[in-house]
């Protein structure tokens, strides 16, 4: 949330300063004669770029202060404003946020032909890419320019100091969106630009700019600064600022992790503060922020190590509208900020406290913020019953209330929002009966969440739901023991989690038909008969989770799968599956892990999966396959855990494992979403959640809840190998887990195990081995199971 508000912020404030700009360029028109010079001028910078979607169609007539994005002086004819910004934006269905589209993009090379506007006020190429270009030097000799904005343009390498010379500058955006493109060792440049209002550099590299603050500091006219995603480490917090009439700050995502800025208290204009995702520490709530900036709307302290309770007085700012203040320690009740009102009527619209140390029994009052939008106490220790007076807040979008301690039963006033799209109340200790009377006026939802919960669903199986839901999660509610028929209402749910809801049915024709859109479903844990559709990869084109496991399932794995080029993980162990696998895998699959264990599957290994080039883990344990490992498994480079114990397997064990390149040297890492570092066994690792990537150096894993005895493993105990342990296996230096045990291998234990240092778990009995133990097994620092037994030695 802290993006999308400081987006809309960063928005209206940019019109804002755009609007007062424009107003000075009145006397732009179309009415009248472009200069010839200038046009030629224009002709020349066309010539120089890309327009795949003729934007720039109308630079063909003679009169250019015509064209699309030209402005003229309706007396002079010159060229005074350039607004070739990207017009197309599009909706990112996945964070939700309004992006450029590249459908409109310009591109190609800014020829200097510009130089001949010499009148040029405003220039805008915003939000297209100008990519593998630097920022044309030559943008310094517009020296009338009171308006450049290079944002979201692809411009990389360092930003020209020359720049310094447009002492006329009050609007400068080199803002991007990706790595870090442009950069600045140096900001002495910017000191220059006496005229300055709005400074955006968002993801700029300014970790290696000294004295940054300094070179800002001599702009007394700045009123909106945006420095966030920059490196920025060193914040002095002694000086005095002299931009003291700042409206917009925000320095977040960077690495500070000292205390919060002394010359920060002291604007006392300030009406947008960001400070997130810093390290920010000194203890309690930074209270006299809040004391001095009484026009305050916006204020974003998340991602800090901020402590103490939470400051009483917050409530009486009468024009606050968003509060974001997650992944920090605070604490205590938080129920006082919701008494009386020094306004009216409260105006805040986002008020997020995920991730704290709060305590106590929810706030029950709830009249004076009727236009609360976002709600969120999550991931918090909050005890008691959900107050039924939530149902007052009328404008309410969000309602997070998830990872708690709340009890008691789900009010049925919560029927009440009329305008709540997402409800989530999942990890709490709510029981009792949810009916349709909880539900019957919510016709903007589309995201319900009540698992990991005592709930009782009961609904009249005629029911329909008003809601258009997209994601639902009833998992650990007892749903069953049939399907409800309500979910056939429901043809646009992207994601259904049903775990352990005590379903006995049969997977029902309509479930795989009704639901093309579904990406995620998850109907593990239950008692579940038949088998799987085998049309299920025709129906359901856009599944990229597939979570059956722990069923009753029977028949075979439907090779319709195979269709599914989206398709990142399959998990079908324990049922009763039976047959062979499919052999159509390839290349185009994007699967990250395919588990199959703890079924009756029978035949040989399929090479076709070594296509599968993306595979993290594959479990095919405890089945009934027979004959050899295919050899092309080496194939496997970004493979981590591989599991065939348990089968009828014999040969060889391939001498090509040193080709699975991750656990050779574990260059190979994605991460996603939800990261968190932890320290498993005295070692640093990190878990992920509500994602389907595991990624760590050291330790082990978690998915969805599904623990991995350890992570970079291979388990292939209990077949009937033979033929020594190949001399490859102490290259893969990022194993965790070996199990070779219960199998016919001979020979001796390689000298050079000891290389495995992260190895944890080794089991090699019941073979037959000979020789003696090698020396070098003693240097392996964090082993602690090993079992060598019944063998020759």
């Amino acid at each position: 949330m802290a993006s999308c508000g400081g987006l809309v912020s960063t928005v209206l404030w940019a019109i804002f300063l755009i609007q007062v700009i424009e107003t000075s360029h009145s006397k732009a028109s179309t009415n009248v004669t472009c200069i010839g010079a200038e046009r030629e001028a224009l002709l020349k910078f066309k010539l120089g770029l890309t327009d795949p979607w003729r934007r720039l169609k109308s630079w063909t007539r003679e009169e250019c202060c015509e064209w699309e994005g030209v402005e003229c002086n309706k007396k002079t004819g010159h060229v005074l404003k350039l607004d070739l910004h990207n017009p197309c934006i599009e909706l990112d269905q996945i964070d939700g946020i309004l992006i450029p589209s590249y459908k409109c993009m310009l591109g190609g090379n800014i020829v200097p032909s510009l130089i001949e506007l010499e009148y040029l006020k405003y220039l805008d190429l915003s939000a297209n890419c100008f990519s593998t270009q630097k920022i044309p030097m030559f943008f310094a000799s517009l020296q009338k320019l009171e308006y450049l904005n290079l944002s979201y343009s692809c411009f990389d390498g360092h930003i020209p100091r020359q720049l310094n010379n447009l002492s006329k500058l009050q609007y400068l955006d080199l803002s991007g969106d990706g790595p870090w493109y442009l950069t600045s060792d140096n900001l002495g440049w910017v000191s220059k630009l006496s005229s300055l209002k709005y400074l955006h550099m968002s993801s700029v590299n300014l970790s290696k700019a000294k004295d940054w603050f300094g070179s800002i500091n001599m702009l007394s006219s700045l009123q909106s600064l945006e420095l966030s995603n920059c490196g920025l480490q060193d914040v002095p917090s002694s000086l005095q600022a002299n931009f003291t009439s700042l409206r917009f700050l925000d320095i977040g995502s960077n690495n500070i992790n000292s205390y919060i800025p002394q010359w920060i208290y002291n604007l006392s204009k300030l009406e947008h503060i960001d400070l997130s995702s810093n390290s920010l520490n000194g203890g309690c709530f930074p209270m006299a922020i809040i004391d001095n900036n009484q026009r305050l709307a916006f204020f974003d302290a998340s991602g800090n190590s901020l402590e103490g309770e939470f400051p009483k007085n917050m409530s009486s700012l009468c024009k606050l509208q968003v509060v974001q203040l997650s992944y920090n320690s605070l604490n205590g009740n938080i129920s006082v900020i919701f008494g009386p009102l020094g306004c009216r009527q409260s105006k805040w619209k986002i008020f997020d406290v995920y991730g704290n140390l709060f305590s106590g029994d929810l706030p029950n009052q709830f009249g004076d913020f009727k236009e609360l939008e976002l709600l969120d106490f999550s991931l918090n220790s909050f005890s008691g019953s959900i107050p039924a007076n939530l149902g007052e807040l009328t404008s309410l979008r969000g309602l997070y209330l998830q990872y708690n301690k709340l009890t008691g039963t789900i009010p049925e006033s919560i029927g009440r929002l009329l305008n709540l799209k997402e409800l989530q109340l999942q990890n709490n200790f709510l029981y009792g009966v949810v009916s349709e009377l909880h539900f019957e006026n919510l016709k903007s939802l589309t995201s319900l969440d009540f698992s990991s919960n005592e709930l009782i669903l009961n609904v009249s199986s005629t029911w329909v739901p008003p809601f258009q839901v997209r994601m639902l999660d009833l998992s650990d509610c007892k749903v069953g023991p049939n399907f409800p028929k309500w979910l056939q209402t429901h043809r646009n749910i992207t994601m259904l989690r049903m775990s352990n809801a005590s379903i006995s049915d049969g997977i029902p024709d309509w479930l795989h038909n009704i639901f093309p859109n579904i990406a995620v479903l998850d109907i593990s844990t239950n008692m579940l008969r038949g088998q799987v559709p085998q049309d299920i990869g025709d129906k359901m084109p856009q599944l990229r989770e597939l979570i059956l496991e722990d069923n009753n399932l029977t028949g075979g794995i439907p090779s319709s799968l195979c269709k599914l080029n989206e398709l990142y993980e399959i998990r079908l162990s324990k049922n009763q599956l039976s047959g062979k696998l499919p052999r159509c895998w390839g290349a185009s699959q994007a699967f990250g892990y395919l588990l199959f264990g703890d079924n009756k599957l029978n035949g040989q290994i399929p090479k076709s999966l070594c296509h599968v080039w993306s595979l993290f883990g594959l479990s095919l344990q405890k089945n009934r396959f027979v004959g050899g490992i295919p050899p092309q498994y080496c194939q496997l480079k970004h493979l981590q855990f591989l599991s065939l114990a348990q089968n009828s397997i014999s040969g060889p064990i391939p001498n090509c494992f040193d080709e699975m390149t991750y656990l050779v040297n574990g260059t190979w890492i994605d991460l996603f979403d939800f990261v968190v570092e932890v320290m498993v066994n005295g070692r640093k690792t990190y878990q992920v959640y509500e994602v389907n990537v595991m990624v760590n150096t050291k330790g082990t894993s978690q998915i969805y809840g599904f623990t991995l005895e350890s992570f970079c493993s291979i388990d292939l105990s209990a077949n009937m190998l033979d033929g020594q342990i190949p001399k490859e296996f102490p290259k893969l230096i990022r194993l965790q887990n070996l199990n070779l045990s219960r199998n016919k291998l001979s020979g001796y234990i390689p000298s050079n195990i000891g290389d495995l240092k992260n190895l944890e778990s080794l089991d090699l009995s019941r073979n037959k081995l000979s020789g003696t133990i090698p020396p070098s097994i003693s240097s392996v620092d964090f082993l602690s199971h090993l079992n060598l037994s019944f063998n020759r030695r």
